[in-house]
């Protein structure tokens, strides 16, 4: 199999096993280095960039939730006021009634 010198060269280079500037013809076991290891580390680096895109897919998903939940505690807080000041009786923690819930609803506006 034939490589492109420049190639081989480059990643002798990144490797550390060649000056960058050592413009000396590869020899054959720099080519037969090249031919065993490139690949693997083609196939490391692609795995990395898979992780990399995955959590920061992962944090995205994590950012969006909490940005769901903190506007959803301030509306469960908003519906407590709004059922107090209607005349509903709510408690201060636990699940909201179904009528006041459907009332605030209504009253913004919003499906929630």
């Amino acid at each position: 199999m034939v490589f492109d010198p420049e190639d081989v060269r480059a990643y002798m280079v990144r490797k550390g096993m060649r000056d960058a500037d050592d413009r000396s013809p590869v020899t054959p076991p720099e080519e037969r280095f090249y031919a065993a290891y490139k690949p693997r580390d083609d196939a490391r680096d692609a795995q990395e960039v898979e992780r990399k895109r995955q959590s920061d897919e992962m944090w995205e998903r994590a950012k969006a939730a909490q940005e769901r939940y903190w506007r959803m505690k301030e509306h469960m807080r908003k519906a407590r006021e709004w059922g107090r000041e209607n005349g509903f009786f709510v408690g201060t923690r636990g699940r909201i009634p179904a009528r006041v819930w459907a009332g605030y609803q209504e009253a913004i506006g919003e499906e929630l």
